[in-house]
């Protein structure tokens, strides 16, 4: 008998074929078709009646159960098929798409190679016996990859138990690379071993691993920029981050951040609870670079409304975000004429990517040239991927509670290591130490959970680098906020001392104005107990810091460092000074203070 019947009208009832075709109970005792259906492990068949012999009308396919989302609405039927070369697929076909002529119900099926004839009658008959089906099994739909409970959930697997039902994903399967080539032994031998004695690259592979840690614990998303010129390594970076999830494309598992927000939305779905790659932050338009950055690592998407003007809920996500770009976050905002937050640049913080070895990215080569080094590790990650990170989140789903309180503890002894040592470190840098802690911490799990051949706290050493390696693009001590503000404040008197700053040296505070207008005025500067100061008025102040900083804010955080001329009784931290015969508030910088 033929494998394939999809060409033949009909199938000659045989005793072959009869033993093939069990009761009308399916593969699934949990699944009963209505009279005149049965599926088998040779496809689902329509048999008319004793006389007429049975019609197939598809192929092998599972039915994991009847569907529906976390509201109780979208129920639909869920399956699960293998294609000609033996590529898992799921989809969830909805019974309101059942219903009427169309074929639209039946088309991502196909397309995803199940077989089907292409007789419309046959096509109706397939559709009549799945509207009709009675499944005691229930799924839930989700359209987020990651944690789900106590299950771990990605495109083509779920990891885990829950008691009640199963839980399948039903977003986009091909908005993430998820796939595997490979053994998890190669990936380990020909990946994880000759990244190791390299910071940048360990502490990539531990921001991959950190996905799902993060999900876990409900933590925020966040993201690492690895920033510098062209040819130091930061491709190859992201090309074996990217190799413990999957790959397959051009740059293997990476992404680009060339995208339009609606489908970044679609990628990070796809990529939550793991990593999310993306390559050439220049590539992205400068005036959306700050909220895309912040919506990504965010992980709530733009509010919607359906037709009706009802709101659609939000989609969510966590991810992890792994980047990379000649230029950082900040000047790429600036690019677009505005001025990146404190609040942004946390969210992805630059990491120069230039280990200061004369190697660019990379500090142990293996005594090979930094470049055949580079380009054997992009060949490794693009022929070995996919298999390290499903079986990670495997190992963790098989005790998610367990995990996740060895998991804090970690994170916690760790944060406090890369804190100590540095005086006033700011709610910014808790924040910054928090994720690298993170990452650190995850890369250990990964590491004893895999059998990686590290060596000992390895990715503990190379966070608490790249921790060290990001204080260095602060330019400054104290809150990003702050230094960002001293930034702008230290640009303002530059270009234009002279001309928006009226000076007061030797002018009678009670005469009447004597000519010395000033254009746009920012403010004044004058000497007092011989140090120079640069006084802003209250308008100078907020236009020097709008879209930078709070205003009132750094004023506070430069007068706890005395960079201030304050009057005692004014709780504004602001200087009183008469001018022109009467009373001017303004926040007096010292020049001083301004200096590198």
């Amino acid at each position: 008998m033929a494998d394939t019947y999809l060409d033949a009208d009909y199938i000659e009832l045989t005793d072959d074929v009869i033993d093939a075709l069990p009761d009308n109970a399916g593969i699934d005792n949990s699944v009963n078709w209505p009279a005149g259906f049965t599926l088998n492990a040779k496809g689902l068949f329509h048999i008319p009646d004793e006389d007429k012999p049975p019609v197939r009308l598809s192929g092998p396919f599972t039915v994991l159960g009847l569907a529906r989302d976390l509201s109780g609405d979208g129920w639909s039927i869920a399956l699960e098929w293998k294609d000609r070369d033996g590529v898992v697929h799921r989809h969830s076909v909805a019974m309101a798409d059942l219903i009427g002529d169309g074929n639209d119900a039946v088309k991502p099926l196909v397309s995803g190679g199940l077989e089907f004839s292409p007789h419309t009658d046959r096509i109706k008959k397939f559709k009549s016996a799945l509207a009709q089906i009675d499944c005691r099994d229930r799924v839930r739909l989700v359209r987020r990859s990651g944690w789900h409970g106590d299950v771990f959930v990605l495109p083509h697997v779920t990891m885990g138990r829950t008691a009640s039902e199963s839980v399948v994903y039903d977003g986009r399967a091909d908005a993430a690379r998820y796939a595997e080539s490979g053994t998890l032994e190669e990936w380990i031998e020909k990946v994880a071993r000759p990244a190791s004695g390299n910071s940048r690259l360990v502490f990539s592979i531990s921001v991959a691993f950190a996905g799902p840690i993060a999900d876990l614990l409900n933590d925020e998303g966040g993201g690492v920029h690895l920033v510098g010129g062209s040819s130091l390594g930061k491709s190859t970076a992201l090309m074996v981050a990217g190799s413990v999830w999957g790959g397959g494309g051009r740059g293997g598992f990476t992404q680009t951040w060339r995208a339009t927000g609606n489908f970044l939305e679609s990628v990070a779905r796809a990529h939550s609870g793991t990593a999310l790659i993306l390559d050439e932050l220049g590539e992205l338009d400068a005036r959306e670079a700050g909220a895309t950055a912040y919506l990504l690592v965010n992980g709530q998407g733009k509010g919607r409304a359906t037709r009706d003007a009802e709101g659609r809920a939000r989609a969510e996500w966590r991810v992890m975000l792994l980047s990379s770009g000649e230029v950082g976050l900040g000047d790429k905002i600036a690019e677009g004429g505005k001025r990146a937050k404190a609040g942004q640049l946390i969210r992805l913080v630059d990491v120069p990517a230039d280990a200061g070895r004369g190697m660019g990215l990379f500090e142990d080569t293996k005594r090979h040239e930094p470049e055949a080094f580079s380009k054997a590790m992009k060949a490794a990650a693009l022929r070995y991927f996919g298999t390290a990170g499903p079986s990670f989140a495997a190992y963790l789903a098989d005790d998610p509670e367990t995990v996740a309180g060895v998991a804090r503890e970690r994170i916690a002894t760790i944060q406090k290591k890369l804190l100590e040592g540095s005086e006033g470190n700011s709610g910014q840098a808790y924040r910054v130490a928090h994720r690298f802690a993170l990452i650190a911490a995850s890369g250990e799990l990964a590491a004893a959970a895999l059998g990686l051949p590290w060596k000992q706290h390895e990715a503990e050493r190379a966070a608490a680098v790249c921790f060290e390696a990001w204080r260095s693009t602060l330019g400054g001590d104290g809150p990003g906020e702050l230094v960002a503000a001293m930034d702008a404040i230290r640009a303002v008197v530059e270009k234009h001392g002279e001309s928006r700053f009226r000076n007061l040296n030797g002018l009678n505070q009670d005469a009447p104005v004597n000519g010395q207008g000033i254009r746009d005025l920012l403010g004044y500067r004058f000497e007092h107990e011989e140090q120079l100061y640069w006084s802003f008025t209250t308008t100078g102040w907020k236009e020097t810091l709008t879209g930078i900083a709070d205003p009132r804010n750094v004023a506070a955080l430069l007068s706890e460092r005395g960079a201030l001329l304050t009057t005692p009784s004014d709780k504004a931290h602001r200087f009183i000074r008469k001018i022109d015969g009467r009373p001017v508030a303004t926040i007096a910088v010292r020049a001083s203070a301004l200096s590198y």
